[in-house]
């Protein structure tokens, strides 16, 4: 096994450089660029998909105070234990 990859090595060692190999790095790396455009893109997006839902999360929650009645304890109450049992 050990002779076969030495002898594979050897005859690799004596051919001569693909001239297409000098092209292969640029486009490697042009390739690496658009991905990352790509990726920086979707980043955005996402950025503004969280920022879309948090807005309307906000307006649905109604974060403004509203006055809230006052707590009455008289008698005319419909729900009061009382009157429930009373049978009105």
């Amino acid at each position: 096994m050990t002779d076969e990859l030495e002898r594979s090595l050897r005859r690799l060692s004596h051919v001569a450089d693909d001239p297409r190999m000098d092209a292969l790095a640029p486009a490697v790396f042009a390739r690496v660029r658009a991905d990352g455009a790509a990726r920086a893109a979707g980043v955005r997006l996402a950025a503004l998909a969280a920022v879309g839902a948090l807005t309307m999360g906000w307006i649905a929650a109604d974060p403004a105070p509203r006055p809230q009645p006052a707590a009455t304890f008289a008698d005319e109450l419909a729900l009061a234990p009382s009157t429930l049992l009373a049978g009105r």
